[in-house]
């Protein structure tokens, strides 16, 4: 019959935990430490939550307003329509490099009586963009956009379909008129496509085959008639201005 040892018999017995599984009572009490931790951590943000709530039911800020008053601010913030990712309770912002989330809390409240919550910010490269054909094309300044969350949800309109008040077929047309205008090389010889090819340029038409030294003559005859009509109009400005 195998030995068994008496103090784990009556562990057995009473039904306690076995010597092999028991807890060293450094480790027992690191763990009583960090549910400790947990629990103030836990009572923290419960009161974070109940001081933002009782101020939001008095109407008053959500969180501590700065001394130092600012007027007018001169910066820029740009709301966008969302992505498929955001919910009516988020809005989208374009805002200046030099932004900060506290930054947008504070002027959308103050400027908007809007609460800003839980705001995340990314950094975005700019598009390419070229100022000419013969110019390497470049990028411009970083696109800094923030993410808030609301309390009260925000729908955008949907997009009218007839936009003829904003003229869009028209900046469309003009820019392919100016990117043919800019058109280089065997480019410039392409017929035109804006606003329906009324401004050329023209498709080439067959001509008549005329003699290289015809055409240099009929060219001379040309220039001799209009240099005549042209002193002809000079001298009839200054007989006038004379009175001869």
């Amino acid at each position: 019959m195998p030995r068994v040892v008496p103090q784990v018999a009556d562990a057995m017995k009473s039904g306690s935990r076995s010597l092999a599984t028991a807890v060293s009572p450094s480790k027992h009490l690191d763990l009583v430490n960090k549910a400790k931790k947990f629990q103030v951590t836990t009572k923290h943000s419960e009161k974070l939550l109940k001081l933002n709530q009782a101020s939001i039911d008095k109407g008053e800020a959500h969180f501590r307003v700065g001394e130092n008053k600012q007027y007018f601010p001169t910066a820029r913030v740009i709301l966008l329509r969302p992505n498929a990712k955001h919910t009516p309770y988020q809005a989208k912002f374009i805002v200046p490099k030099g932004f900060n989330r506290f930054d947008l809390r504070d002027y959308l409240y103050h400027v908007y009586g809007l609460r800003a919550f839980n705001i995340t910010t990314q950094l975005l490269h700019a598009p390419y963009t070229r100022t000419g054909n013969a110019v390497a094309r470049y990028r411009t300044g970083q696109i800094k956009k923030m993410t808030i969350d609301m309390l009260e949800p925000f729908v955008w309109p949907e997009e009218p379909e007839n936009k003829d008040a904003w003229n869009v077929d028209f900046f469309k047309e003009l820019e392919k008129y100016s990117e043919q205008k800019q058109a280089f090389g065997s480019d410039k010889l392409k017929q035109g496509t804006a606003f329906g090819g009324i401004l050329g340029p023209y498709k080439h038409k067959p001509e008549p085959f005329i003699p290289k030294k015809l055409k240099s003559q009929l060219l001379n005859e040309k220039n001799k008639t209009r240099m005549k009509a042209d002193r002809a109009d000079e001298v009839d400005l200054v007989t006038k201005y004379l009175g001869l």
